[in-house]
């Protein structure tokens, strides 16, 4: 199977290259295509993962998922950051949800996963269709199925009043682990400041779009109110080092205001 050439980072390109110099000896792949953060042209070499699906003719067997974990603690060792984050599935799993098809093995943070349903959902379908990146086989927007874009966004909407609501109720908690991480860790300020806002963009504009560019569009949108942790949290995600903010708490707090503001926006257009 020849390798489609595209335009990646030096780094992301010579892991794919050793990912399918090994695998192709132990699974020859039907496809391979990278969707997320990479594929919108919003990734840190640091931050961002290598999302990644994988297409093979059958459903892995237990001596091909032991030869494949091994080819990604490989890569690992050799390539710390970015980590390669997928799935394992055949041409027919494609475009499907979790009540459709059997479950499939997964790599995602360091841990193999012989059998689950990681990232099976509409919105990985919809990004692989819309912007994936084909590195090998079929053209991702040739691939054979469709999204339904209204059965999308109320998925979405779902997500927003229960994901979202429980990562807000969680961090108000001030002896919660939650409410730890995010007082400590800029990495949670930026994944909930721009996770929701995400969510906020494609309501509003019917697209999706990167967590980068759901900043700057708020920043158009919001009041001026939130535009300082609306940059803190596009400082961390361009890997900038100083923080806009002197006060760890000020910083949590502005968070989940911020947060709540949104989801409140956000729920508003649906009423």
């Amino acid at each position: 199977m020849t390798l489609i050439r595209v335009n990646l980072h030096p780094r992301i390109q010579a892991i794919l290259n050793e990912y399918i110099t090994r695998m192709q000896q132990v699974l020859p792949l039907q496809g391979l295509y990278i969707y997320g953060s990479i594929a919108l042209g919003d990734y840190s070499l640091e931050l961002s993962d290598i999302d990644f699906i994988a297409v093979t003719e059958a459903r892995l067997n237990s001596d091909c998922i032991h030869h494949v974990e091994q080819v990604h603690r490989l890569i690992e060792k050799k390539y710390p950051k970015p980590n390669l984050n997928g799935i394992y599935v055949t041409g027919g799993d494609l475009g499907k949800l979790q009540d459709e098809i059997f479950p499939f093995p997964s790599y995602s943070d360091g841990k193999f996963t012989p059998a689950g349903y990681f990232e099976c959902n509409m919105v990985t379908w919809y990004e692989l269709k819309e912007s994936g990146i084909t590195i090998l086989g079929p053209d991702a927007r040739d691939l054979a199925y469709t999204v339904d874009w209204n059965q999308l966004i109320s998925l979405m909407h779902e997500n927003l009043n229960t994901y979202w609501q429980r990562w807000i109720v969680q961090s108000e908690k001030r002896l919660s682990l939650k409410s730890a991480a995010l007082y400590l860790l800029s990495s949670e300020v930026e994944w909930g400041v721009l996770g929701i806002t995400r969510l906020f963009y494609t309501f509003r504009e019917h697209q999706i779009t990167s967590k980068v560019r759901a900043g700057e569009y708020a920043l158009q949108i919001v009041p001026e109110r939130w535009h300082k942790i609306l940059q803190e949290a596009r400082r961390v995600r361009k890997g900038a080092k100083k923080s806009l903010y002197s006060s760890k708490w000020q910083r949590r707090s502005d968070t989940l205001d911020y947060m709540r503001y949104i989801l409140q926006q956000a729920n508003a257009m649906f009423e």
